[in-house]
């Protein structure tokens, strides 16, 4: 414990008065405090006197430590700062019962105690003043006696990091004269306080060794000796992640040693990336120093990582290369010691997150030296990169996959284990380019698709499946199709992306490692329509295995069969080809209840009639939107109806397919046949039973369906309408007695008047309107997907049931009220005033809750109209039905539902309201007659905030 003047004393005695006796002195004394403390009973352990960023914006503090079994009172006490040499002294009397308890640490900042942190056991406000961050001194006095005091200086201050005397050291008021056994707080674990870092009111941590003056010595268990030096051919380098990817925050780049024999230390040891550098100078490379020993055995895994993480060992001030250049023409790692290279390595071009590995099999210096012993690591560590740091290599795969979890060699396939079968070049405009393009091939055995390479040659190549999940496939039939929700409908074994094929003569070409393993022409595709290879073909190669059998022309022929499940275009994609200059279809589809072949039953003459057409839609594009529909006056199927715009002479323009599914047909059905089947780009139609690609003219066009070359109905029209249907009036449409001459007489038909969406007009898959009639007032219901007329509620169908007045916040965002149905109503047409009783003018003037979407409530539930409708605005309120555009009144307000002229109910208070406190409704009225006074039974105040759209509680 460092002594000072009298003239000290007398200083700290003037700052802090009262304290004690000026002749108490010595270690052995006692201070005139209430303990009366002695010499070295207190010990300053920690101290903080540069907090993060500004002093002022951080708290000043120091520890103080009791060694002894007893609690220690801290009444009387002095703390006191000054400079390093005791001048401009400034301290604080410590009063009250504050005491430290036995074997305790207790801090002591400056601050109030009323804004004292948690770490922070005693507030001395500003009676210290401010500690320097350069130097100063800290002392603990019992009146004129020093229990302890500390001297600091600039090396041992950090921003945001305390001072601590080392953990190692047994507390002691003259071990901390001592200011070797000072250090600032370890900073890699977690702060106490933000980004501020130390050990206030615990023990501190061992101060870490002083380094030696020589590398080649380190300290072993607290003792100095020799380092041990590593010798040729104990030190292999074994892994590389020259270019990080997902890691590169957490490990970023790093190199891995594995130590093969002996034991020895790392101290001293020289690495770097640049071998031409270190030999022309040798200070080139970084240098492993560390004071302790840096101590490895055989088998040991040695990591160096830019960051520090969980497996790191070294964490090395290095950025390795990814290419070659003038300065480091030959990139890689090498390590040394003594300045003499022990091992190097050169590395390609590293991949973006996947380490470079050695083969378990070839550690040695010799075994790393020929790059047929590394492979690109397949196992993946941290947030995804591959590779192994910290630990042993697995053996070296040159094409790895995940096997259900399990990282196996993926099975390629060589010559004679592919044959295409069938190419599907030119889809339809209603299967669309290139997401409907697919790919057929026939293999005999078993084997993974990763790394297998699609093209149009050897020269190129535009597509290579990926590592990762092994993609095992065959033996038989393998169907590829092009990556997307079209490609998935076909439920192929796999997809692939890039490869985009010919419309015209085009060549595919199938390998794996730029060699050939298949490859066809397949001459001049048509629109909608595969090329495949005869069966007879395709045995002859099971027998021989030669991939040059589908070469000849006379070997493939275009497809004939349609298949699901667009039922459109021809092929049989993952399933038998059909015989090249075969028999035509059978006629037969399947039954979709039995799934069993049957004929097919055809529509007959008089059983359908073209009862609407829509040539010119308006919210979308006629290639999208337009669409026809039949009205069924008979049970039949679909497949093999034949679409065309002439009829004389008899034009077929598209055809519904034979095979497949039985299109079922029922009577009194309207079959509704569309340009598009999506929706959300077709206008948002009704799901249409077949898609067609016939185009309708938006003048002087026409249109017809038959079966087998004969008419059954036609239409031609000079004139459409833009953004509605022309349809067949209701009165025409006579089941039981369909005339297909009714279509043709312009007087019985009109333009739709409905809408079906915001816009367009008519009624898709639904029966038409009387023409002249039509909806007086519709709205689009989302769960018919049709146009319908609104259900206006009466008296006695809506009943306001609770009501959000006063809500925190920005009250006019989330004020709402609830309503009760008392019938099955839309609430489109529905008023709502801040009024009781509405003049005729308020109720004129009132706007509707409109909107084109029916607002559909029905009996028994409750609806929510609200200020605003976004949750993250309206404080989190469930689905709001509709918007109004008042302010409820926090007291004297009123609320009221109307029709027209008609009051449906209102509600009034007098009474102010509660912050967000609702008032509702005893859920046993339901009432709009006696419902009008919210102030009195049978309202009373919810619970909170209340329960929108929820069956309130009983009132008490």
């Amino acid at each position: 414990m460092n002594r000072r003047t009298l003239a000290r004393l007398a200083l700290v005695v003037s700052v802090a008065p009262g304290c004690g006796d000026s002749n108490a002195t010595s270690d052995t004394d006692a201070g005139s405090c209430v303990a009366a403390l002695r010499g070295g009973e207190l010990v300053i352990t920690e101290y903080m006197p540069d907090p993060k960023g500004s002093d002022a914006d951080g708290i000043e503090w120091l520890e103080v430590h009791n060694p002894s079994s007893t609690a220690v009172s801290l009444s009387g006490v002095g703390l006191v700062y000054s400079r390093a040499d005791g001048t401009d002294a400034k301290g604080h009397l410590i009063q009250g019962n504050v005491e430290v308890p036995p074997g305790a640490y207790m801090t002591f900042g400056a601050v109030t105690d009323e804004t004292r942190p948690e770490y922070i056991d005693y507030g001395y406000g500003t009676d210290l003043g401010s500690m320097s961050n350069t130097s100063g001194m800290l002392t603990v006095r019992c009146g004129n006696v020093v229990v302890d005091e500390v001297i600091y200086d600039a090396t041992r201050i950090k921003d945001g990091v305390s001072t601590t005397l080392d953990g190692q050291v047994t507390p002691d008021a003259t071990a901390n004269d001592d200011f070797a056994q000072w250090c600032t707080a370890p900073t890699d674990g977690e702060p106490y306080f933000t980004s501020e870092f130390g050990s206030p009111r615990q023990p501190n941590a061992a101060c870490p060794l002083a380094a030696p003056e020589s590398c080649g010595q380190c300290y072993d268990g607290g003792a100095l000796r020799d380092a041990i030096a590593p010798q040729a051919g104990q030190l292999v380098i074994t892994e590389v992640m020259a270019n990080a990817g997902l890691t590169t925050m957490t490990v970023g780049e790093w190199f891995e040693l594995q130590v093969t024999d002996g034991a020895f230390d790392l101290n001293c040891l020289q690495y770097g990336s640049n071998t031409t550098k270190f030999a022309a100078d040798k200070k080139n490379a970084q240098v492993l120093q560390q004071p302790e020993c840096f101590k490895v055995g055989a088998g040991d895994t040695v990591l160096f990582s830019q960051k520090a993480w969980e497996a790191t060992d070294v964490v090395m001030k290095l950025t390795l290369n990814d290419s070659a250049s003038d300065s480091n023409p030959s990139p890689g790692v090498f390590i040394a010691y003594g300045d003499q290279i022990l091992d190097e390595i050169h590395y390609p071009s590293p991949k973006d997150g996947i380490a470079w590995s050695l083969d378990p099999g070839a550690t040695t210096v010799a075994g790393n030296d020929d790059p047929a012993n590394f492979c690109l690591a397949y196992e993946s560590f941290a947030e995804g990169d591959l590779g192994t740091p910290g630990a042993p290599n697995p053996i070296c795969l040159k094409n790895p996959c995940d096997d259900g979890g399990a990282v196996r060699e993926a099975v390629a396939p060589v010559p004679g284990d592919i044959f295409i079968t069938e190419v599907h070049a030119n889809t339809s405009a209603a299967i669309g380019e290139p997401a409907g393009e697919w790919i057929e091939f026939f293999t005999p055995v078993s084997f993974d698709l990763n790394g297998l390479q699609l093209g149009k040659s050897a020269e190129s190549i535009s597509f290579t499946f990926p590592g990762g999940a092994c993609q095992s496939v065959g033996p038989g039939l393998v169907l590829l199709a092009r990556s997307g929700a079209t490609g998935d409908m076909l439920a192929p074994a796999a997809s692939y992306a890039s490869l985009q094929l010919s419309n015209t003569s085009g060549n595919l070409w199938i390998g794996a490692g730029g060699v050939e393993l298949d490859s066809m022409p397949y001459d001049s595709p048509k629109d909608g329509v595969a090329r495949q290879v005869d069966p007879a073909v395709i045995d002859a190669f099971t027998m021989s295995l030669d991939p040059a059998l589908n070469d000849p022309a006379e070997a493939r022929c275009d497809a004939a069969v349609p298949y699901a499940p667009f039922n459109t275009d021809l092929g049989t994609p993952g399933a038998d080809n059909s015989v090249c200059n075969g028999p035509p279809p059978t006629g037969q589809c399947t039954d979709p209840d039995t799934q069993q072949p049957r004929p097919i039953d055809p529509p007959q003459a008089g059983e359908l009639l073209i009862s609407e057409w829509m040539a010119n839609p308006k919210s979308v594009g006629d290639t999208a939107g337009e669409w026809f529909e039949l009205f069924a006056d008979g049970e039949f199927d679909l497949n093999g109806l034949e679409i065309g715009k002439v009829w004389d002479p008899y034009t077929v323009g598209d055809f519904v397919p034979v095979a497949g599914d039985c299109l079922e047909v029922k009577p009194g059905e309207s079959v509704l046949l569309a340009r598009s089947g999506d929706p959300a780009v077709n206008g948002g139609l009704p799901a249409p039973r077949f898609v067609t690609k016939i185009s309708l003219g938006n003048s002087n066009g026409g249109l017809f369906v038959g079966h087998g070359g004969v008419e059954l109905d036609h239409v031609a029209y000079a004139s459409t309408s833009d953004g509605a249907s022309t349809q067949l009036s209701l009165e025409f449409i006579t089941p039981g007695a369909l005339d297909v001459a009714v279509n043709d007489v312009p007087d019985n038909l009109c333009f739709a008047a409905a809408l079906y969406n915001a816009t367009d007009k008519g009624s898709p898959g639904a029966m038409n309107a009387a023409c002249g009639g039509g909806f007086v007032d519709p709205c689009f219901d989302a769960e018919l997907n049709a146009m319908r007329e609104k259900h206006s509620p009466g008296v006695g169908d809506l009943v306001i049931t609770e009501f959000l007045a006063n809500p925190s916040g920005t009250e006019t965002d989330r004020e709402w009220f609830e309503v009760l149905a008392n019938a099955d109503v839309d609430l489109n047409n529905v008023k709502a005033l801040s009024k009781f009783a509405p003049t005729p003018a308020e109720l004129t003037a009132a706007k509707t809750l409109g909107g084109a979407n029916c607002i559909a409530v029905t009996a028994g539930s409750r609806a929510l109209l609200a200020r605003k409708l976004d949750p993250a605005i309206n404080g989190g309120l469930p689905a709001v039905d509709a918007a109004f555009g008042f302010s409820l009144a926090n007291s004297a307000g009123a609320i009221s539902l109307a029709v027209g002229e008609l009051v449906l109910d209102a509600v009034q208070w007098a009474t102010s309201q509660g912050e967000d406190i609702a008032t509702q409704l005893d859920p046993g009225v339901s009432n709009p007659a006696l419902n009008d006074n919210t102030d009195a039974d049978p309202w009373c105040d919810a619970v909170g905030p209340g329960t929108p759209k929820q069956e309130n509680p009983a009132c008490p």
